[in-house]
């Protein structure tokens, strides 16, 4: 559903929720249940049938199974790359035909008492040791499986001599000198099939940690949803922004996500489905909300290549409990919403949406009226700045068919206050992003994660999405414990 769409229209009939916990939990049940079957099979005897039809049907199952657990455990690993997803991804859906075969099998034999003779007391009975022996098995694999849920990162120590600016390079000495660790990401729109490494670098002294990102982007994309002059009208250059899943219009992001805990699905706060949460509105797009339902915040550090680049920020956001629905909003985004500020940020340039209408908020004055001219495509990569615009009038508006005007008004240049925590320069050169960050270890804000000892930290890149973004199984266990040992901390 995350990624493939063409599946969208069996979202009222799939489960929701806390789906990645769902299916962390059936794969190592899977996996053991598997390995009972096969010592099952090599300790006792057991009719062997005599049905062509049948036996295809059952090493159909074994080698369908087998490769899915095969490429779901390098998934989970961290080892795999773009066509093991994809093999994972082909030998799910097999597994379901799988099981169409299998029990139309036994239908054709049985007819209606294939139900009874799925629950026989005796069976059971019978194989009670067995089933004494899976539940053995199954907490020894699940104490092994939650204790490597995460992966550890160390952290490098870094003096207050060692100079870094944040400016979207690695050039200083004391980057160069650090190896990159790779986390591999999938299920991201218009990446490689969806797949794109992301390799990080992470150092702190006792004020401040930085963190140096690189990940693959083919195209350096700072488009973000332009307007466009038609039929005397103005409109907003999409493909999917009506449901807030926009693939086409929009600039390359990328994300950071931290915890205090190392729980699957970026530590519970992702709930997918059409209304995963109860009792709040449905989404737009039908892949899900975020939100966190136990009562603690968890920080997202929110880079934009065009909206908060050239501020030097991420955008510093929060994924907490779920707000309450307004009336009159257009997009419910349950628990996640940006932190509080004092002044700055950059607003949408159109006083409200329409899907084939809008009414700009501003017009360009008039001596920069002249780089809003049919032929500058330049200028869906760029912002109105509000001292260089004025009003929306319709007197005013004279610009011809075909012109393309910014969509992305800024107040001014910088966030303040607590939203403006994270300094974060990005540059794009030869396909590849990088982006350089910095934030102070313990900033005081409720809506914060102080950076320290056993903090999970995820990633997730966005190829000129509003959404679609990668993501990885296990997080980054952040281990703080060189500048203990140095007194930094």
């Amino acid at each position: 559903m995350l990624q493939y769409d063409h599946f969208s229209f069996l979202a009222h009939v799939l489960p929701q929720g806390k789906m990645h916990t769902v299916h962390y939990y059936s794969g190592i049940t899977l996996a053991l249940a598997s390995v009972c079957f096969i010592l099952y099979r090599l300790t006792f005897e057991h009719k062997t049938t005599n049905n062509k039809y049948h036996r295809s049907v059952n090493w159909f199952g074994y080698i369908v199974l087998l490769v899915s657990l095969i490429s779901g455990f390098i998934r989970w690993l961290d080892l795999a790359n773009v066509w093991i997803s994809t093999v994972h991804y082909l030998s799910a859906l097999a597994i379901i035909l799988f099981l169409i075969l299998h029990s139309y099998v036994y239908f054709l034999t049985l007819g209606k008492k294939l139900v009874s003779k799925l629950f026989q007391i005796k069976a059971i009975v019978r194989f009670k040791w067995h089933l004494i022996s899976f539940g053995l098995l199954a907490g020894t694999g699940l104490f092994i499986f939650e204790q490597n849920k995460s992966l550890s990162f160390q952290v490098l120590p870094l003096e207050h001599s060692d100079f870094i600016a944040i400016d979207g390079q690695d050039s200083e000495p004391f980057w160069q000198n650090i190896e990159w660790k790779t986390i591999n990401t999938y299920g991201g729109a218009n990446f490689n099939n969806g797949y794109t490494p992301v390799q990080i670098k992470i150092a702190s002294n006792d004020v401040e940690s930085y963190f140096l990102f690189r990940w693959q982007d083919e195209t350096k994309s700072l488009t973000h949803l332009p307007l466009v002059k038609l039929n005397q009208q103005w409109q907003v250059k999409q493909q999917g922004f009506h449901i807030f899943n926009e693939t086409r219009y929009y600039e390359d992001k990328f994300a950071v996500l931290l915890s205090q805990s190392c729980d699957h699905g970026g530590d519970g706060t992702a709930h997918l489905g059409k209304s995963p949460i109860k009792g709040k509105p449905a989404n737009w797009h039908g892949k899900g909300y975020h939100g966190a339902l136990d009562g603690r915040v968890r920080d997202l550090w929110h880079w934009k290549a065009l909206r908060t680049n050239d501020m030097v920020q991420m955008d510093d956001n929060v994924i907490a409990a779920p707000r309450i629905a307004k009336s009159g909003d257009r997009r419910y985004t349950a628990g996640y919403f940006a932190d509080g500020k004092e002044s700055g940020a950059y607003v949408m340039n159109w006083l409200w949406y329409d899907k084939n209408k809008v009414i700009p908020k501003r017009l360009p004055l008039p001596e920069y009226q002249h780089m809003y001219r049919v032929d500058n495509q330049h200028i869906e990569q760029a912002v109105l700045p509000w001292f260089s615009s004025k009003p929306y009038k319709p007197l005013l508006d004279t610009f011809p068919e075909g012109t393309l005007l910014s969509s992305v008004l800024y107040r001014s240049n910088r966030f303040e206050g607590d939203r403006g925590d994270v300094t974060a320069k990005g540059h794009w050169q030869d396909g590849y992003w990088t982006l350089e960050v910095a934030r102070r270890n313990k900033t005081g804000s409720e809506y914060d994660v102080a950076l320290e000892q056993g903090v999970c930290l995820w990633v997730a890149a966005f190829d000129h999405a509003q959404i679609a973004h990668t993501r990885h199984q296990r997080p980054l266990k952040l281990d703080y414990s060189a500048l203990s040992q140095k007194g930094k901390l």
